[in-house]
């Protein structure tokens, strides 16, 4: 038996639709309602293969034994026998390419850093705490010289900060589209776990808020990584969504012909083979807007991989993992990448949580948090000594007043000679 599944507008009206496709003989196995709607789980006899109805049991369970011989290890090492190509392989070619990357990556930073030495030098005579702070964290050699010589001389902090928004605010572009107006085809590629499933399930849930559940449909194409296609199933079922699996470009095609075209189509895609995904999802939909998804603190080698290529992207996702990312090596690669707009990020993985647009002055805000700028004191005035409550001066005290021990030397004579003239 095969499960179907079956949505319609009541209970009633699904049972309909179940005996006009299946028959009277369907049977019910789960109904329940989805979105303000009625669905339906019904089992449905799969029709008999002919050409296996007079092949005997014993042949249909017993399987034939491999009688490859087995490979010797060494020889899989040294490429003397090609491997068969798996997504386990693939990915983990792709990670040993990164490592690489990474590694001559860091070695062009090492000598970019060596060649700055000098100049480093005659900045440490006169450096500023503000620099120091600066100089301590791992920003692009190439930025962070830009910042240390636009912050030079400055201690105040908020001026600082205002220095480096003016220093890469006109070379950051953002898109201010609003995600409820999706119409047309939208691609998300990106690198494994990089979020593109988590921002998909946001644009679904808010389109789905906005009641446009029935104008939206996801295909997950190509992506043969466990677990993603129960995700997928599981995403769309949570909030009422049509979904579609497609292996190919020629599955693509099909599916895409039967969605009408005002629908708003949402493709989840493979983390590996970006490039070939791309071809193959323009070629079929040449209209279609590609968006790439990032995490904010994406490595070096991965960004020059995704930014540096011919690749065209229509939009940057930045999906932020932590409270206050280290974003300095993607504003590094999209300050100079004039043509790139950013347009949504993700702050957390709740799908109820909506994605919102990136705003510049916003994410240079968030990636200067990260300098651990010194703390300007005021400079108070000294306090004044406290009043012992005793005069000072020629001021006469009451005290001295009644004794008369301050009083002026000449009234003291004349007081002096009146008593001697008593008798």
């Amino acid at each position: 038996m095969e499960l179907k599944r079956v949505i319609g507008k009541d209970s009633k009206h699904a049972m309909e639709m179940v005996q006009q496709q299946f028959g009277p003989d369907a049977l019910v196995i789960s109904s329940h309602k989805v979105n303000h709607r009625f669905e339906m789980i019904v089992a449905v006899d799969i029709a008999p293969d002919p050409s296996l109805i007079d092949v005997p049991d014993h042949q249909l369970l017993e399987t034939p034994k491999s009688q490859t011989p087995r490979q010797r290890f060494s020889s899989v090492l040294h490429g003397e026998t090609p491997v068969k190509a798996t997504t386990e392989t693939d990915r983990a070619h792709e990670i040993v390419e990164l490592f690489k990357s990474e590694m001559h990556l860091l070695k062009k930073e090492l000598a970019q850093l060596r060649s700055a030495s000098a100049w480093r030098q005659e900045l440490s005579e006169d450096e500023t705490p503000i620099q120091q702070s600066i100089a301590q964290h791992s920003i692009p050699s190439a930025s962070k010289m830009l910042i240390l010589e636009a912050v030079k001389g400055i201690t105040d902090p908020t001026e600082a900060t205002s220095k480096i928004h003016d220093l890469f605010a006109s070379s950051l572009l953002a898109n201010d589209h609003d995600p409820l107006d999706l119409s047309g085809v939208h691609a998300f590629l990106g690198l494994t776990g990089s979020g593109k499933t988590t921002l998909i399930g946001k644009l679904v849930a808010q389109l789905v808020d906005a009641s446009k559940a029935n104008d939206v449909t996801v295909i997950s194409y190509a992506d043969d990584k466990l677990g993603a296609w129960n995700q997928i199933q599981l995403m769309c079922s949570k909030f009422g969504v049509k979904c579609f699996r497609c292996a190919n470009p020629q599955m693509l095609e099909t599916v895409l012909r039967e969605i009408p075209s005002d629908h708003s189509v949402l493709i989840d895609t493979s983390g590996l083979g970006l490039d070939q995904t791309h071809q193959a999802i323009g070629a079929v939909v040449p209209d279609a807007l590609m968006h790439l998804v990032v995490n904010a603190e994406i490595a070096r080698s991965s960004c020059d991989k995704l930014l540096g290529t011919q690749i065209a992207w229509d939009s940057i996702n930045v999906a932020q993992m932590t409270d206050q990312p280290d974003m300095w090596v993607l504003i590094d690669a999209l300050s100079r990448q004039q043509d790139l707009q950013l347009w949504l990020k993700t702050t957390n993985a709740e799908l109820h949580a909506p994605a919102e647009l990136i705003e510049v002055d916003e994410l240079l805000t968030e990636a200067t948090q990260i300098f651990q700028w010194p703390q300007i004191t005021p400079s108070e005035p000294e306090p004044a000594e406290a009043e012992s409550g005793r005069q000072t001066g020629e001021e006469t005290s009451t005290l001295e007043y009644l004794v008369g021990l301050r009083a002026d030397p000449k009234d003291r004579n004349v007081m002096s000679a009146s008593t001697r003239q008593r008798p």
